[in-house]
């Protein structure tokens, strides 16, 4: 049987009709309330952009006629970021490997890429040197670098593109050293004295990513590099130097000044010209021979590598040449003055591994002229004339 709806039930559904209608606008307009409210609170922060950033080398060295090769194994770099929110930190990169320094004239190659994010700065490099290696004259040596750790700062290095990189300037000069053994047959160290520098590079392409990649370097980036070395030398002056010489004993003195508005570093330095060299057999029964003390080939260039502000010549000891490569550098800060300086015998032993030897002591000749170069974020240059300490 069909039930009627009466009058009196059609005004009560109604009005509950309308009342839960404005129940429901409220809840509405209540949930879009919280929404906007919440949302005012905590707003939506959009994750950075990241930059894919490569590190790549160049290298126009230095080098001894009959050179084909210079090999430089590395085991570590990483990269000083600030982070846009003004963090910040060294960030190792998984990069190892072997480069031909002497095949990187004129062009890059990438030893290591990764990712960090835009409006980040790279305002340092630090790479270490776990071996060198040269070839002269079809004959392989071992080389002994002043330091096996470089710290490089980088001239402008906001990264505010997504494809960008640094490009690293090392610039060494292998350094020939040549003595006689117990047997007077001609030998040869050599040492790798850098000097550094790095910049932000921007006008790369997707081929630079890709680690062992050798690309040809533009033609702005030359000359940008250029103008960082100029800048970079207008930093830090050698204002002074003195140079004596007492019996076999040597004293050389260099004050520097950073004379810019940033901080610079040294690794080391070198010292040119002619020597007078003495040489004595360290075994007893060559001694007794009267071979004594006489002049014999010596080096032209005498590297020294830092201890502090002490210089500390770096030539061979025995066959192997196996130094061992502290960290070694200064930083002279903006305004500040320092002086670096080496008091002693300039000498190095020459042995054939079996208690027979020679020992060289290297003395500057009074009057003569001596160039200093500096060696470091960039470099300079001094002329200093050797004279006789009373």
């Amino acid at each position: 049987m069909a039930h009627s709806i009466t009058p009196r039930k059609k005004e009560m559904y109604r009005k509950w009709t309308f009342k839960y209608g404005i129940a429901a606008g409220l809840a509405a307009i209540a949930i879009i309330a919280i929404s906007l409210l919440a949302n005012s609170i905590t707003p939506i922060v959009p994750t950075a952009q990241a930059a894919t950033f490569a590190v790549m080398l160049t290298d126009p060295p230095t080098v001894p006629a009959g050179t084909t090769q210079l090999n430089l194994t590395y085991n570590s770099v990483m990269l000083h970021v600030t982070y846009p929110n003004s963090t910040a930190e060294w960030l190792p990169l998984t990069a190892s490997g072997t480069v031909n320094l002497f095949s990187l004239v004129n062009v890059t190659q990438t030893i290591a890429s990764t990712s960090i994010p835009i409006n980040s700065t790279v305002d340092k490099v630090q790479f270490t040197i776990a071996k060198v290696t040269a070839e002269v004259n079809a004959k392989t040596y071992n080389v002994t670098a002043l330091s096996d750790t470089f710290v490089v700062k980088v001239a402008n290095g906001a990264v505010n593109q997504t494809l960008s990189g640094v490009l690293i300037d090392f610039n060494p000069t292998l350094v020939q050293i040549q003595a006689s053994d117990a047997n007077d047959t001609t030998v040869y160290y050599y040492v790798l004295v850098p000097s550094a520098n790095a910049m932000i590079v921007t006008d790369i392409n997707s081929a630079h990513l890709k680690v062992g990649t050798i690309v040809q370097i533009g033609e702005n980036n030359r000359v940008s590099l250029q103008r960082v070395v100029e800048n970079f030398s207008k930093n830090v002056t050698i204002v002074s130097a003195t140079l004596t010489v007492k019996g076999n004993s040597t004293n050389l003195s260099v004050t520097l000044e950073n004379q810019g508005n940033v901080s610079f570093r040294i690794f080391g330095l070198t010292l040119n010209g002619e020597f007078n060299a003495t040489k004595s057999f360290s075994n007893k029964q060559n001694m007794r021979d009267n071979h004594g003390w006489y002049e014999k080939t010596h080096p032209d260039t005498i590297p020294f590598k830092l201890s502090g502000t002490s210089l500390v010549p770096l030539l061979g000891i025995g066959r192997e040449h196996d130094e061992e490569r502290e960290f070694s550098s200064v930083t002279i800060q903006p305004g500040e003055s320092i002086t670096l300086s080496f008091s002693g015998v300039i000498a190095f032993n020459v042995g054939n591994g079996h208690g027979y030897g020679s020992v060289y002591s290297l003395t500057p000749i009074v009057d003569g002229n001596y160039t200093l170069r500096l060696t470091g974020e960039g470099f300079q240059t001094f002329t200093v004339k050797a004279a006789s300490q009373p």
